[in-house]
């Protein structure tokens, strides 16, 4: 083989060898982020998609406010004119409901005496 053959043997191979790698990569990230999702669990979204942190936990109410759009049209650089901010029409939560954070303690304590091995 003359040394141009070698160089487009050198050439493809490393070609491949870059797109297969490329595509582990992917799948690799793509699969830590599927884990790192499940991990999280679903976001406390409402219906009316502000978060569980918008709502008083006592009667629902959310507490965020929305643009309502006003009578004034549009300017042409993609706001509205006249536009109002308004509180939230969502008088419950209905997301999901997160799961409560626990705090256990140790089932071993420092505190008693070590066993003694039975005397033989």
């Amino acid at each position: 083989m003359d040394a141009i053959s070698i160089a487009v043997v050198l050439m493809a191979g490393g070609y491949a060898v870059n797109g297969t790698l490329d595509r582990v990569r992917r799948m690799r990230n793509e699969r830590r982020g599927a884990q790192e999702k499940a991990l999280r669990g679903p976001e406390p979204v409402c219906g009316c998609g502000h978060h569980l942190a918008y709502h008083d936990l006592h009667d629902g109410r959310c507490y965020a406010e929305v643009k309502r759009k006003g009578t004034g049209g549009s300017d042409g650089e993609g706001t509205t004119k006249g536009a109002t901010a308004a509180q939230c029409t969502c008088r419950r939560y209905a997301g999901p409901e997160p799961l409560a954070t626990l705090y256990a303690p140790e089932l071993t304590s420092d505190s008693r005496p070590p066993l003694e091995p039975p005397a033989a």
